[in-house]
Protein backbone atom coordinates (compact mmCIF):
# COMPACT_ATOMS: atom_id res chain seq x y z
CA UNK A 1 0.00 0.00 0.00
CA UNK A 2 1.04 3.45 -0.70
CA UNK A 3 1.04 6.46 0.89
CA UNK A 4 0.28 9.61 -0.03
CA UNK A 5 1.24 12.48 1.65
CA UNK A 6 -0.58 16.39 0.50
CA UNK A 7 0.88 19.36 1.45
CA UNK A 8 3.71 18.14 3.50
CA UNK A 9 1.82 15.80 6.06
CA UNK A 10 1.07 17.26 9.60
CA UNK A 11 2.52 20.07 11.19
CA UNK A 12 5.28 19.35 13.34
CA UNK A 13 5.67 20.05 17.36
CA UNK A 14 6.88 23.90 18.15
CA UNK A 15 6.00 24.77 14.54
CA UNK A 16 5.83 28.24 13.90
CA UNK A 17 4.40 27.27 10.55
CA UNK A 18 1.06 29.60 10.25
CA UNK A 19 -2.10 28.29 11.80
CA UNK A 20 -4.12 30.07 8.93
CA UNK A 21 -4.00 32.34 6.20
CA UNK A 22 -4.82 36.16 8.53
CA UNK A 23 -1.58 35.03 10.21
CA UNK A 24 0.53 34.07 6.97
CA UNK A 25 -0.94 37.69 5.88
CA UNK A 26 0.39 39.15 8.78
CA UNK A 27 4.01 37.29 9.16
CA UNK A 28 4.21 37.94 5.05
CA UNK A 29 3.63 41.78 6.31
CA UNK A 30 6.40 41.80 8.70
CA UNK A 31 8.43 40.15 6.79
CA UNK A 32 8.41 42.66 3.88
CA UNK A 33 7.49 46.20 5.68
CA UNK A 34 10.87 47.51 4.13
CA UNK A 35 10.34 46.15 0.76
CA UNK A 36 9.51 47.97 -2.45
CA UNK A 37 7.48 44.80 -4.74
CA UNK A 38 8.39 45.94 -7.78
CA UNK A 39 12.58 46.81 -6.85
CA UNK A 40 13.32 43.51 -4.93
CA UNK A 41 12.01 39.92 -3.42
CA UNK A 42 9.42 39.86 -1.40
CA UNK A 43 8.29 37.23 0.82
CA UNK A 44 4.99 35.10 0.42
CA UNK A 45 3.23 31.90 1.51
CA UNK A 46 1.59 29.87 -1.31
CA UNK A 47 -0.54 26.42 -0.45
CA UNK A 48 0.34 25.01 2.28
CA UNK A 49 2.14 28.02 3.83
CA UNK A 50 5.28 26.87 1.34
CA UNK A 51 7.31 30.28 1.82
CA UNK A 52 8.54 32.10 -1.45
CA UNK A 53 11.23 34.89 -1.61
CA UNK A 54 10.33 36.15 -4.77
CA UNK A 55 11.08 39.05 -6.53
CA UNK A 56 13.65 41.13 -9.09
CA UNK A 57 17.08 42.05 -8.36
CA UNK A 58 17.89 44.03 -10.88
CA UNK A 59 15.25 46.39 -12.59
CA UNK A 60 15.77 49.03 -15.71
CA UNK A 61 13.66 51.85 -14.89
CA UNK A 62 12.12 54.51 -17.46
CA UNK A 63 11.41 58.00 -18.77
CA UNK A 64 11.23 59.08 -22.15
CA UNK A 65 9.63 62.24 -22.95
CA UNK A 66 7.32 63.42 -26.24
CA UNK A 67 8.47 66.28 -28.74
CA UNK A 68 6.55 69.04 -27.05
CA UNK A 69 6.57 72.66 -26.96
CA UNK A 70 7.98 72.39 -23.05
CA UNK A 71 9.89 69.37 -23.72
CA UNK A 72 12.28 70.01 -27.40
CA UNK A 73 11.87 68.72 -30.56
CA UNK A 74 12.79 65.18 -30.18
CA UNK A 75 12.14 62.51 -27.67
CA UNK A 76 14.49 62.28 -25.05
CA UNK A 77 14.65 60.43 -21.59
CA UNK A 78 16.86 58.36 -18.96
CA UNK A 79 17.24 54.76 -18.55
CA UNK A 80 18.31 53.80 -15.01
CA UNK A 81 19.67 50.01 -14.33
CA UNK A 82 18.88 49.36 -10.25
CA UNK A 83 20.38 46.78 -7.97
CA UNK A 84 17.73 46.10 -5.57
CA UNK A 85 16.42 49.86 -4.59
CA UNK A 86 20.59 51.42 -6.05
CA UNK A 87 21.16 53.03 -9.32
CA UNK A 88 23.63 51.27 -10.81
CA UNK A 89 24.07 52.77 -14.06
CA UNK A 90 22.19 55.85 -16.07
CA UNK A 91 22.19 56.35 -19.52
CA UNK A 92 20.61 59.57 -21.24
CA UNK A 93 19.10 59.36 -24.91
CA UNK A 94 17.97 61.88 -27.16
CA UNK A 95 16.44 60.63 -30.87
CA UNK A 96 14.47 62.42 -33.02
CA UNK A 97 11.52 59.52 -33.85
CA UNK A 98 10.05 56.90 -31.31
CA UNK A 99 11.46 54.27 -33.96
CA UNK A 100 14.65 55.53 -33.24
CA UNK A 101 14.16 55.88 -29.73
CA UNK A 102 13.35 52.65 -29.53
CA UNK A 103 16.23 51.12 -31.28
CA UNK A 104 18.56 53.03 -29.22
CA UNK A 105 16.98 51.53 -26.24
CA UNK A 106 16.83 48.43 -26.72
CA UNK A 107 19.88 47.93 -28.94
CA UNK A 108 21.75 49.59 -25.29
CA UNK A 109 19.76 47.32 -23.24
CA UNK A 110 21.21 43.95 -25.06
CA UNK A 111 24.63 45.23 -24.28
CA UNK A 112 24.12 45.86 -20.96
CA UNK A 113 22.78 42.03 -20.86
CA UNK A 114 25.53 41.22 -22.40
CA UNK A 115 27.83 42.72 -19.49
CA UNK A 116 25.45 41.70 -16.76
CA UNK A 117 25.87 38.13 -18.00
CA UNK A 118 29.22 38.02 -18.48
CA UNK A 119 30.24 39.37 -15.02
CA UNK A 120 27.77 36.92 -13.50
CA UNK A 121 29.10 34.17 -15.06
CA UNK A 122 32.85 35.11 -14.01
CA UNK A 123 31.26 35.55 -10.86
CA UNK A 124 29.56 32.66 -10.33
CA UNK A 125 31.53 30.00 -12.43
CA UNK A 126 31.90 26.53 -10.96
CA UNK A 127 35.28 26.21 -9.07
CA UNK A 128 37.60 23.64 -10.53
Amino acid sequence: MTNIIVNGGSELPKSDCPKDWTEAEKIEQEFNKDKSKELEPNWSFDCGFKLDFDGPVVNIISRFYPPKELYGPGWDGKLTLMLGGDDIELKEFQSPSLVELRKEVESYLEELKVEIFEVLKEKFKPKE
